[in-house]
């Protein structure tokens, strides 16, 4: 995915989208995580883009206790560029 189609993505679904460079840059950092092949990680991001909404509060607590502020619709952004890049490790995978 090249970085306008992403941040055009982005924008056309929320109403506070993340700035472009946020977007590229946790995408790319999904993308290379997944690309790495850690099992532990791509359970860990297979988890997150399955949380319903009370557990999306508690990774959200969770996140805050640790000193990291996420907004509802931040964090459902973070998810979906973790769904995104698994999409993208799918692509180079089988093409």
């Amino acid at each position: 995915m090249n970085r306008q189609k992403l941040t055009e993505t982005i924008k056309s679904i929320y109403d506070w989208p993340l700035d472009e460079e946020k977007t590229w840059e946790v995408y790319n950092n999904f993308l290379n995580l997944l690309l790495s092949d850690d099992v532990n990680t791509k359970d860990f991001f297979m988890k997150i883009t399955k949380f319903d909404k009370k557990q999306r509060q508690e990774y959200r607590n969770h996140l805050s206790e640790m000193g990291y502020e996420l907004r509802p619709d931040e964090l459902a952004q973070y998810i979906v560029l973790i769904i995104i890049a698994f999409n993208e490790v799918a692509e180079v995978k089988n093409g």
